[in-house]
């Protein structure tokens, strides 16, 4: 089941690899705090997990003008739209659950909105551990259990046998993160508020950005879809349209 999520992951963002920039402005803003947060430390190589087309792993590289900076992506869309928009970084496709790279070598590992995608988290977040020097950070961001929670819960009263693979809540980060062996946690959370149209500009956005990509067991189909858009509209509304929650779970983390 784990391997056919990851194809399905890898196919999404493939996808959506040229639309991706235009919008996902909502992972720009999150992923240049992320990087900024770290300025002020210092390393000589930086990975990018989920790099995407290359945003986080370019600031990286502004931030850290002499560093070694790696950017990976499991989608092969993604790297192709990395490789012709970014110059000085070095772009590999791989699994971030299975890091093709000797223990030790990085000194900082950033990650934006990624983790969430993988299946095996204590697998991911080991993976992370093992391929930090001595002293490297762990620095990254993820959409927590809360995220899109109106739409869950309208889905839900449209067919209340319908259920989604959720994402992972905080306290699921922090005891991740703590028996993969990293130090000096801190995760935190914010809750960002968005206003779509109705439900089908929302589950349009979603599929834009590749972020559709969620195994279901039982099928809401389009009478189903047109009664939850009903529930979210009167349960749900926001200014002149819906709101839609995402949940932004940030952590850092040292190696040792």
């Amino acid at each position: 089941m784990w391997q056919t999520f990851t194809n399905g992951v890898r196919k999404a963002f493939t996808e959506a690899a040229d639309q991706y920039d235009i919008l996902a402005g909502l992972h720009r803003e999150i992923g240049r705090e992320l990087v900024k947060k770290n300025a002020q430390r210092s390393a000589a190589r930086i990975l990018d997990v989920g790099t995407g087309t290359g945003y986080i792993a370019d600031k990286a590289k502004f931030f850290f003008p002499d560093a070694m900076v790696v950017g990976l992506d499991i989608a092969e869309g993604m790297i192709s739209k990395a490789v012709q928009t970014h110059e000085g970084i070095g772009w590999l496709q791989a699994d971030g659950q299975h890091l093709p790279f000797k223990d030790g070598t990085f000194d900082i590992i950033f990650s934006n909105l990624a983790y969430q995608w993988m299946p095996d988290l204590p697998l991911a977040f080991g993976q992370a551990r093992r391929v930090l020097s001595d002293g490297g950070f762990f620095s990254g961001t993820l959409f927590g259990a809360r995220t899109c929670e109106e739409l869950f819960s309208s889905l839900a009263a449209a067919n209340p046998e319908a259920s989604v693979r959720r994402l992972p809540a905080l306290e699921d980060v922090q005891q991740t993160l703590h028996a993969a062996g990293f130090q000096d946690i801190r995760v935190d959370y914010e809750l960002i508020k968005v206003q779509f149209a109705d439900i089908w500009e929302l589950l349009g956005w979603l599929k834009d950005i590749g972020a559709n990509y969620l195994p279901r067991e039982g099928f809401i189909g389009k009478e189903g879809l047109a009664q939850a858009a009903v529930h979210y509209r009167k349960h749900f509304p926001y200014n002149n349209g819906i709101c839609a929650s995402f949940e932004v779970i940030w952590f850092d983390a040292r190696s040792s």
